[in-house]
C-alpha cells in the first residue's frame, strides 16, 4: 500500500471535508485529490536520471507543500524537503549530496537556489491532469529523502520507501489512537520529519490538518481554546513555550491528545503539561530518523518512570548488545531495533550502511540503551556526540568546522549542556590565539552567517587549556564534565 492511496477513497467518502487549512485557506478532500491527480500528472512527464526522479522542495510552510509532496511521491518522485533557514554553505552540501532532477520553489526564494533546473511553483490551475498513468510505484518505492549525520558531523542523507511510513501510520491509529475524525495541529515546519509526518499520517487516516506559517505559542492556544484541535504535535521547547502564555487549566475536552519527540521531557515541563491540561492524554516517544517510532509513553495511563522513554510499539522489536551478544535485564549496550518502519539506506555511504545494519535486519543508530525486567527502555547516552537542542539534531564537529575558520579561534569544542528549555544547550568551549580578542557576540554574529540559527552556541566559554586523550585529541566528554559541574578554566 502506498500513502497517497487512500486520498482518493476519502475524497469519495468525504468530499467536502477539509483536508489541509492555514489561516483562513483551505480546501477539502475532493480539491486535494484532483490537485494531486494534477501534480502527479505533471510529474510523469519530466525527464530524470536514474531509476526514480527526485524533486526538492524549497518553499514555505504550507498547503502548496504538502500537495506538491503527494502529487510528486504518487507519481513515483522521490521528495527532498530543503530547509529555507539553511545558510548557502548548507543548501549547496545538501544539494551536492542529493542530486535533485527539479527543484520547486516560488519566485522569493528563487534567487537564493543556485542549483539547476529550478521550477517556480504556479497556479494549480494551470495544470491539467492528463488520462490516468499506470505508474510503477510499490511499497518497495522510495519516497523521502532527508538528512542526519553521524560522529564526522558531516550530513548524511537517507532514504526510505513508503511501507515504512504506512506501518508507521498503524502506530497513530493503534497507539496514538488517531482516526479520521481528529484535526490535527502542526505547528512546526513541514521540513522536520516529525511535523511532515504528523500531517501526512493525517491525510491518510482522512483527518484535518492545520497548519501554521511559523511556531507561535499564542496561536497554538488560540486554535485549541476555539475548541477545534484535537492532537497537537510539538517538540519539548514548543511546549514550554506554550506553557509561558497559559494562565489557567485547559478544560476544553476536545483536546484528546499531546504528542511529544525530539528530547525527553524535563520534569518541571511535564508536571506543568499535566497541570495545564487535565483531561488531555499525553504522548512522549522516542525515535529516530532511521528508526522511525521506537518506544512510547502514554503519561495519563502509565505507571510514572520518569528516565524511561517507555516500551516498544506494537509493531517494534528491541534488542540490547554488547560485543554482538544479547545483554542481560538492566545491564547497558547498544540498542537494536527491528520493524517495518525503518529507514532503507544512506545515499552514497556505504560504510555507513554497514555500521548500522546487521545480517538480519536489525538496526542500530549507536545509542546506548538497557531494559528492565518489565520491558521499559531507557537510553543510556549516545555513541556519538550527537545533541538534541530544542528538537533539533545537532552536530558539534559541523559547528566546531566553523568555529575553526575563524583566525583568531586556535581550539574550539562543543557539547551539550543541560537545559530546562532547550534539552540541551549548544555550548563552546574556545581557546584563542595568542594577543587574540574575539567577544562572544562577534563569535555568535559570524556563527549566524554560516549555520542554521539553532546551531549556533548559546553559551561560550573561553579557556587557556584542554584536557586531551592519549592520541592527541581534545577529551570532548571530558570537557563536557567539566563545564557540567561549573568549573571553568580560564
Amino acid at each position: 500500500m502506498l500513502i497517497t492511496d487512500t486520498i482518493q477513497q476519502n475524497a469519495l467518502i468525504h468530499p467536502e471535508d477539509t483536508a489541509i487549512q492555514m489561516g483562513e485557506d483551505k480546501i477539502s478532500y475532493l480539491e486535494l485529490n484532483n490537485n494531486v491527480r494534477k501534480i502527479s500528472s505533471y510529474f510523469h512527464k519530466q525527464v530524470f536520471r536514474g531509476t526514480q526522479g527526485k524533486v526538492a522542495l524549497y518553499v514555505p510552510n504550507g498547503i502548496d507543500f504538502l500537495q506538491y509532496f503527494l502529487g510528486a511521491i504518487s507519481a513515483g518522485w522521490i521528495c527532498i524537503p530543503l530547509d529555507l533557514k539553511w545558510k548557502e554553505r548548507e543548501l549547496e552540501e545538501r544539494l551536492k549530496q542529493c542530486e535533485p532532477d527539479l527543484v520547486i520553489t516560488t519566485e522569493k526564494w528563487q534567487r537564493k537556489m543556485k542549483y539547476g533546473k529550478v521550477t517556480l511553483i504556479s497556479s494549480l490551475t494551470d495544470l491539467k491532469p492528463s488520462e490516468e498513468v499506470k505508474s510503477r510505484v510499490s511499497d518497495d518505492s522510495l519516497f523521502y529523502m532527508g538528512f542526519t549525520s553521524g560522529s564526522t558531523g558531516m550530513p548524511k542523507c537517507f532514504v526510505r520507501n513508503h511501507r515504512s511510513w504506512v506501518k508507521s501510520f498503524a502506530c497513530s491509529r493503534t497507539d496514538f489512537g488517531l482516526a479520521e475524525k481528529d484535526e490535527v495541529l502542526v505547528p512546526g515546519p513541514l521540513v522536520h520529519s516529525l511535523f511532515l509526518y504528523a500531517a501526512i499520517s493525517t491525510i491518510y487516516l482522512g483527518g484535518k490538518v492545520k497548519l501554521l506559517p511559523h511556531f507561535s505559542a499564542s496561536q497554538i492556544l488560540k486554535d485549541i481554546e476555539a475548541d477545534e484541535v484535537s492532537a497537537l504535535y510539538a517538540v519539548p521547547t514548543m511546549l514550554a513555550a506554550l506553557t509561558k502564555e497559559m494562565d489557567n487549566q485547559n478544560d476544553n475536552p476536545r483536546l484528546k491528545r499531546i504528542i511529544s519527540s525530539g528530547a525527553k521531557w524535563e520534569p518541571g515541563l511535564k508536571s506543568k503539561i499535566n497541570n495545564l491540561f487535565p483531561k488531555t492524554e499525553l504522548f512522549e516517544f522516542y525515535g529516530a530518523s532511521e528508526l522511525s517510532f521506537v518506544s512510547y509513553i502514554n503519561h495519563r495511563t502509565a505507571f510514572q518512570k520518569p528516565l524511561s522513554v517507555g516500551r516498544p510499539f506494537h509493531n517494534v522489536e528491541l534488542s540490547v548488545r554488547k560485543d554482538g551478544y544479547e545483554v542481560e535485564q538492566g545491564e547497558i549496550g547498544t540498542l537494536f531495533v527491528k520493524s517495518e518502519m525503518l529507514f532503507s539506506y544512506y545515499l552514497n555511504q556505504p560504510d555507513a550502511n554497514k555500521e548500522v545494519w546487521d545480517d538480519h535486519g536489525w538496526l542500530t543508530v549507536g545509542d546506548l540503551a538497557k531494559l528492565d525486567d518489565e520491558g521499559d527502555l531507557y537510553i543510556i547516552g549516545r555513541s556519538n556526540n550527537m545533541m538534541i537542542s530544542g528538537g533539533q539534531n545537532v552536530y558539534p564537529e559541523e559547528i566546531e568546522n566553523v568555529l575553526h575558520s575563524l583566525d583568531e579561534v586556535e581550539e574550539a569544542v562543543v557539547f551539550g549542556l543541560p537545559d530546562s528549555y532547550w534539552g540541551e544547550k549548544v555550548s563552546a568551549a574556545i581557546k584563542q590565539k595568542e594577543g587574540a580578542n574575539l567577544s562572544i557576540r562577534e563569535i555568535q554574529r559570524f556563527c549566524r552567517e554560516h549555520l542554521s540559527t539553532f546551531k549556533v552556541p548559546k553559551h561560550i566559554i573561553f579557556t587557556k587549556e584542554f584536557p586531551y586523550t592519549s592520541s592527541g585529541k581534545i577529551a570532548r566528554s571530558k570537557v563536557k564534565e567539566i563545564y557540567s559541574k561549573g568549573v571553568l578554566r580560564s
